[in-house]
């Protein structure tokens, strides 16, 4: 039955109750009690509990104003009259708040109704931006089309939100009170959305239905309890159940799920009865291994380095092979067996605990004397009081030092540059003192010699940390370590090229005069 159809029989039915109303005053026997049961019926329609009832207020009132006219007692009548008007004046205000009223809930029907078709016009892009689902998918039957399903269900969670806003909206328009047009226009724009999502909704329950029930047909088809453990076919129909719940199949879909799945189940179920009577039977032998795999863990735990622990168990395992036992019943005790030597696997672990603390405990220790000895380099570069003398002491003590500690490849790296500013701090020194003792054109030559020799031993050396370089197989930090040692050898040629044009020209001036 359509939304017009309904109406017109709420309609029929309204009408008919308000002509047995009709009936019951007129079959009073005074005009003067039929004018009171008009006023309370009048009154009954304004306080209604949902809505005032205007359509029986005002066929009441008409015939009210009609039972005015015949003779009545005068001063009854005047009573009788002034509550007519005050529920014709609460009738006029009742009637302005509901207007107000029912324009506010076309307002929201309309912005409603809008909403939903804004939505079928921009269909397509929802639902591209719509999240994907998560369903519990751990059937194996159904993983090979698991995004099939996903996808297909996740279109229809759209669609049914949109069928469950239609058809809210559809009862409350039929329940609100408003013009009959305008109800009809409402109910036809929603028919028209109706048109575009229940068709589509119900292809895509028809495709999800045929290939859900399609692939456990093809289970029940395959079903083995020869080829495949019972308990493995056991949680395979359970996963096949709960996909059936909570995927957006038809009625017969879902039925004949049911049917085949529930054929699978009573298989299960009677071979699950046969495996609990089988290991009640085996029950002795199995606990006789179970004693046997106690002994032995007591052995482990009272001495993990026990040397007849491995004969033990070499035993036990022998001893499962003679026994009539399912393979889940071997599995199961080699499981306990290897629970038994858990003492042993537990002090192996201590123990490689141990050797990582150890270790990891050596290691910083070494840090700390590494760390000790940056410092050290560092005050002794920094310390400009230090003669040559003192600064070869120390250095060769540093040097002594690091000998000892064997540092990793990055300290290395950092360490030489380091070193390599000592050194540097060695040839400054020299050239301070030179500089100082010797002023003639012959000492200048000297030095001059010195600092070409000095810039040849920095260039060799910056060609083999390239070559180191390039043959290596550095990380990015050690990488960036080894560029850094690069750019200040980089730099200190710079320096020494500098100097040594420097002096050039000090030669050449004292030369010319």
């Amino acid at each position: 039955m359509d939304e017009k159809s309904k109406l017109e029989n709420v309609q029929t039915s309204k009408d008919k109750n308000i002509l047995d109303l009709i009936k019951k005053i007129k079959d009073m026997d005074s005009n003067e009690k039929k004018i009171q049961q008009a006023l309370e019926e009048m009154k009954i329609s304004l306080n209604n509990e949902e809505k005032a009832d205007f359509k029986t207020f005002w066929e009441i009132k008409n015939l009210c104003l009609e039972l005015f006219k015949e003779p009545v007692n005068s001063s009854i009548r005047s009573l009788l009259w002034k509550e007519y008007l005050e529920i014709s004046n609460e009738a006029k205000r009742i009637k302005n708040i509901m207007f107000q009223q029912m324009d506010f809930e076309i307002e929201q029907i309309d912005l409603a109704i809008s909403s939903i078709e804004n939505d079928i016009s921009n269909y397509d892009d929802i639902l591209s931006n719509l999240k994907d689902i998560e369903i519990d998918f751990n059937s194996k039957t159904l993983s090979s089309k698991k995004t099939f399903y996903l996808e297909i269900q996740k279109e229809l969670n759209l669609l049914n939100t949109i069928v469950v806003r239609i058809n809210s909206l559809r009862k409350e328009i039929i329940k609100i009170q408003m013009r009959i047009s305008n109800k009809n226009k409402f109910l036809q724009r929603l028919s028209v959305a109706g048109d575009f999502i229940f068709p589509k909704r119900k292809e895509l329950i028809e495709s999800l239905s045929d290939e859900f029930s399609k692939a456990v047909e093809d289970f029940e088809k395959k079903f083995n309890l020869d080829k495949t453990p019972f308990h493995v076919l056991r949680d395979e129909v359970r996963s096949l159940q709960n996909a059936a719940k909570n995927l957006n199949i038809n009625s017969q879909s879902y039925m004949n799920t049911r049917l085949n799945l529930s054929k699978c189940w009573d298989k299960i179920k009677a071979a699950e009865s046969n495996y609990k009577k089988e290991r009640e039977a085996s029950r002795g032998t199995i606990e006789a291994a179970l004693v046997k795999i106690a002994a032995l863990r007591a052995m482990c735990e009272a001495n993990p380095e026990d040397k007849n622990i491995e004969k033990e168990e070499k035993e036990i395992f022998n001893f499962i092979k003679t026994l009539n036992l399912k393979p889940e019943d071997v599995k199961f005790l080699k499981h306990k067996v290897n629970e038994a030597k858990d003492p042993i696997f537990e002090k192996k672990l201590n123990e490689k605990k141990e050797k990582i603390k150890k270790a990891s405990d050596q290691e910083n220790i070494k840090n700390e004397k590494i760390e000790k000895v940056k410092d050290s380099i560092i005050n002794l570069l920094s310390n400009a009081q230090l003669t040559l003398e003192e600064i070869y002491l120390e250095k060769g003590n540093i040097e002594q030092d690091l000998n000892n500690l064997n540092p990793a490849v990055l300290d290395k790296i950092s360490l030489k540059k380091y070193l390599r500013q000592l050194d540097h701090l060695v040839e400054d020194k020299k050239e301070i003192d030179n500089n100082n003792n010797l002023m003639d054109l012959e000492s200048l030559h000297k030095i001059f010699d010195v600092k070409k020799q000095r810039k040849v031993n920095i260039r060799n050396y910056l060609e083999g940390l390239n070559k180191e370089l390039s043959g290596s197989n550095f990380d990015f930090e050690k990488a960036m370590a080894f560029r850094d040692l690069i750019d200040f050898e980089k730099q200190k040629l710079s320096d020494i090229e500098n100097s040594i044009e420097e002096l050039e020209e000090k030669i050449s001036h004292l030369e010319s005069n």
